[in-house]
């Protein structure tokens, strides 16, 4: 029992070593936080205790206590003092370690340690107490450390106690009994919101030091593969040995199945023994986002040949494993959208590239398979495009290309991120270019490359969509001229049932007007699971005709998280979010139909309705610099739309 408490209070005080190790760093920094508030903090010293003093409010309430006319006037004197001499030191350019952490120590101690003393001899003035409750719960928004919080309150308290002793205000009255009672609650609160305001305030500087950290891994890679061009052999084998550590291979569950292969074109001998060095790159990372399970896998091709596109790679598998780790680590990283997941790690991966000013571009595909649903998202970097395998047929799934190369630094094309619902046991394959340009036939210095990229389609269904018999027929095709790496995934379970018994009866009700009785006949099943998406949809639509939303909230809400790739009806949901939140001004309902409406956005950017219904949600959620943002990307799109007016007068 002594050891689960311990355990409990520990991780409440979150004790863990990187207090220790970066404590030094950590108080530099929260003198820097103050260094930024002093100057507005001591300006709103001045003035803020004057009116009380001024004015005589003091006097008018209490007479018999002239020395609060001191303790207001010596506060505003403390800050006018302290300012002349923040601008003093400023223009002799001058450092004071008076300055950050110590100015704050000060002043909250003169705050709150004076009031203590008034307050507890006119403990029995609700005001008063109210306001020293005010000075009491400021302490946790303050950047101090923890111990600030442990010293401060126990010094005000007895301060506070021996005051009431000495001057003995009557504390009889339900009156001054209500107020001690707000009063014990402001410290106790104060105490917990300060423990987890901190706690969050060193886990963000630690999460900071922990992405520079990253940062300086990836430059340091950079700059090795430098070095690494210029040797041979013996270099290529140190290469390899920097990428096969980037390689992710979490393959396991029953729910999907994973197989990859990487064939890289340059083959080398080192130390007898036979290694392979290219640029192309394969990952599969077992990830929970928002509380589901995702395959993130990503097949990437670096521009370059050997060690050039192996350096591609290892930037490549270095910063993605960096997001990986992130996004498993941070609480933050692991609540977004698959969306909204996907277009950071673009984000992120882009901005590493851009740095490259062109010389290394990388094309891929970085996409998230949901265990539960079945439901693939993914953004195609100009990569070859993305195949299914579905009932003995290979075909593409997408239209067009929806990014640049990675390092392309002109910008994105309209659509952004893909989403595709896969069956049980269908099969998705994602490939280099490898795969395609194989080399049909030589004479002499002529090599005839393949330039059907239907080829594979047709090699996929000889194989049965197997990858081992799929190597073997694209080497009896011809020979690989290119790095060759593909990655398949099978998807093994019903994500959901199919629609029951009543369904077409239902169907037919709702075509006669019969609502109450379709409804009534859809609802009969013996639970939600056993309801299908189709029927979700419809007892949803039939709640809402009744006009009764937060039943039709419950099926609309189950209904998408059983299938989350239909976007029309992802943006069905959003609305009746922001319904909701017109009948019972509940924020979180805007929250969530903003959320829902940013997914929307991310798969269709151009969707003119999601895009004013966005901009009209971001309005009442209060971010008019978000909504007139997507203003303006309404007047690119449409200018003559006729809502267009409307939206721009009520932001």
């Amino acid at each position: 029992m002594y050891q689960y408490l311990k355990t409990i209070l520990s991780q409440f005080l979150d004790l863990i070593p990187e207090r220790k190790i970066y404590n030094e760093d950590y108080i530099k920094e929260l003198d820097r936080h103050t260094r930024i508030i002093q100057i507005p903090g001591s300006f709103i010293g001045v003035f803020g205790m004057l009116g009380f003093a001024l004015f005589g409010t003091d006097v008018k309430l209490h007479p018999e206590f002239p020395e609060l006319f001191y303790y207001r006037i010596g506060y505003s004197l403390f800050c006018f003092s302290y300012i002349v001499f923040i601008i003093y030191n400023h223009f002799k350019n001058k450092f004071s370690s008076w300055e950050g952490l110590t100015w704050a120590y000060l002043t909250y101690a003169y705050l709150l340690f004076t009031a203590a003393y008034y307050t507890g001899r006119i403990a029995d003035d609700a005001a008063y107490v109210s306001g020293y409750q005010m000075l009491v719960m400021i302490l946790p928004f303050l950047p101090l450390p923890r111990k600030t919080l442990l010293i401060y309150y126990p010094i005000s308290i007895l301060i506070f106690f021996v005051s009431v002793f000495i001057y003995k205000p009557d504390l009889t009255t339900a009156a001054a009994n209500y107020s001690m009672q707000n009063l014990t609650i402001s410290y106790v609160l104060g105490i917990f919101s300060g423990l987890i305001m901190e706690r969050y305030r060193f886990h963000s500087f630690l999460n900071h030091k922990r992405i520079i950290k990253k940062n300086e891994e990836v430059t340091k890679t950079v700059e090795e593969i430098q070095t690494l061009k210029s040797q041979q052999d013996g270099d290529y084998f140190l290469t390899s040995l920097l990428l096969e550590p980037l390689l992710g291979h979490e393959t396991d569950g029953n729910a999907i199945g994973i197989e990859t292969v990487v064939n890289q074109y340059k083959k080398f001998y080192f130390r007898n023994k036979e290694y392979q060095l290219g640029g192309d790159y394969i990952s599969v990372f077992n990830l929970i986002l928002q509380g589901k399970r995702y395959k993130a896998f990503i097949n990437g091709d670096a521009m370059g040949k050997s060690i050039q596109g192996a350096g591609g790679a290892i930037v490549l598998g270095a910063v993605y494993n960096s997001i990986i780790i992130r996004s498993k680590m941070d609480p933050v990283s692991s609540n977004r959208s698959p969306e909204r997941w996907l277009h950071d790690c673009y984000l992120d991966l882009q901005k590493v590239f851009e740095t490259f000013d062109g010389a290394m571009l990388v094309s891929a595909v970085v996409g998230l398979l949901e265990e539960s649903t079945g439901t693939l998202y993914f953004v195609n970097l100009e990569h070859p495009s993305v195949i299914l395998y579905r009932d003995g047929k290979a075909t593409f799934i997408e239209d067009e290309v929806h990014y640049y190369k990675l390092g392309v630094i002109e910008g994105l094309s309209e659509r952004i991120i893909s989403v595709f619902q896969m069956k049980k046991s269908d099969k998705i394959f994602c490939g280099s270019d490898g795969k395609d340009d194989l080399i049909l036939s030589e004479q002499g210095r002529y090599r005839d490359i393949n330039e059907d990229h239907n080829l594979i389609l047709e090699n996929i269904e000889e194989a049965n969509g197997e990858m081992q018999p799929l190597l073997e027929c694209l080497r009896k095709k011809g020979k690989y001229s290119d790095d060759l790496s593909l990655i398949s995934l099978q998807y093994n379970l019903d994500p959901y049932p199919k629609p029951g018994k009543y369904f077409l009866e239902a169907k037919e009700k709702i075509r006669e007007k019969q609502y109450d009785k379709a409804l009534e006949l859809l609802l009969s099943y013996d639970s939600a699971l056993d309801t299908s998406i189709a029927e979700l949809k419809y007892i949803a639509k039939l709640y809402e005709k009744k006009d009764d939303l937060v039943k039709a909230m419950e099926y609309a809400s189950l209904a998408l998280e059983n299938y989350p790739s239909d976007t029309i009806w992802m943006f069905h949901t959003s609305v009746l979010y922001k319904r909701m939140y017109s009948l019972y001004k509940s924020q979180s309902f805007l929250w969530e139909s903003q959320e829902l409406s940013e997914r929307v956005r991310l798969r269709q950017p151009s969707n003119i309705r999601n895009l004013i219904h966005l901009a009209d949600v971001c309005r009442l959620n209060g971010d008019k610099d978000r909504a007139s943002y997507l203003v303006s990307m309404i007047k690119k799109i449409s200018p003559e739309h006729p809502r267009l007016k409307e939206i721009i007068s009520v932001i």
